[in-house]
């Protein structure tokens, strides 16, 4: 296994005709609280419920399936003997994005530290 290195922004190379997308971990409605609401009311025992992102510029374009976090977490990074169902959403996402063409460029200290580019899309037409 290779060691883990953290990588930062200016370490992706971007070109104009490269796209870069990041995974990133969120909570589900992160972007909407009552979106936050509504998941942490119908979760078991008020866990939250949390979920990988693949990000294209700011903009979620993967969403990877849920899985559950006890609230209180605080900054520890979840693991998967207390987030069952971590690595099974990460596999998923990681899937999908690699079906689309996106090739991994970089890892970094966490599993879902990750970072991808594929050919920019051009608009047709």
């Amino acid at each position: 296994m290779r060691p883990r290195q953290r990588f930062e922004e200016k370490d992706i190379h971007m070109f104009d005709d490269i796209e870069t997308l990041r995974v990133e971990l969120e909570e589900v409605g992160a972007r909407h609280w009552w979106t936050a609401l509504l998941a942490t009311l119908s979760s078991q025992s008020g866990n939250a419920c949390m979920r990988f992102v693949g990000v294209v510029d700011g903009e979620p374009r993967y969403t990877a399936p849920t899985f559950p976090v006890p609230r209180g977490w605080g900054t520890e990074p979840p693991q998967e003997k207390w987030a069952p169902g971590l690595s099974a959403s990460l596999a998923d996402l990681q899937r999908r994005i690699e079906s689309d063409g996106w090739k991994q460029i970089a890892l970094g200290s966490e599993i879902w530290d990750l970072a991808y580019q594929r050919p920019a899309e051009r608009p047709t037409g």
